[in-house]
């Protein structure tokens, strides 16, 4: 019915992943394509430092692999991608320990904006009060 899909998709409202689409993907028509050159940069890269260490048979299966385990997927939430995330981590060359310090300090930040975020920010939605009175919080 209806009502039960508006209230799916006022779910949703609370993960990152509809906020990043409302305001980057689906804010002109065009986004979508003018981000393709960076999608290309980045699978390029990808498969270079794969195949430095692998071979190209494996850069192919973990490639379908990756796509078999997120394609089906009926949402778009970073939480399918964090498993061929750290599987291409593992495999990649490592980085120098600067390298590796950055991106720690980058991802412990991301963490505390989403803590601060989830702490901090709070909404009520008028039909789901009388079922549950208490603020809604937003979520990853």
């Amino acid at each position: 019915s209806k009502q039960w899909y508006q209230r799916r998709v006022r779910l949703k409202i609370r993960h990152y992943t509809f906020y990043v689409w409302r305001r980057i993907f689906n804010r002109t028509p065009m986004t979508i394509y003018l981000l393709l050159p960076l999608c290309f940069y980045t699978f390029l890269n990808m498969v270079a430092l794969l195949s430095t260490v692998h071979s190209k048979f494996f850069t192919l299966l973990y490639f379908l692999c990756a796509a078999a385990q997120t394609v089906p997927q009926g949402l778009l939430e970073f939480r399918y991608f964090l498993l061929p995330y750290i599987l291409y981590r593992l495999h990649v060359p490592q980085h120098s320990w600067v390298v590796l310090f950055l991106e720690l300090c980058q991802y412990t930040l991301i963490n505390l904006i989403t803590v601060k975020i989830f702490l901090n920010k709070t909404f009520d939605w008028p039909d789901v009060g009388e079922l549950n009175p208490n603020p809604q919080r937003f979520m990853w």
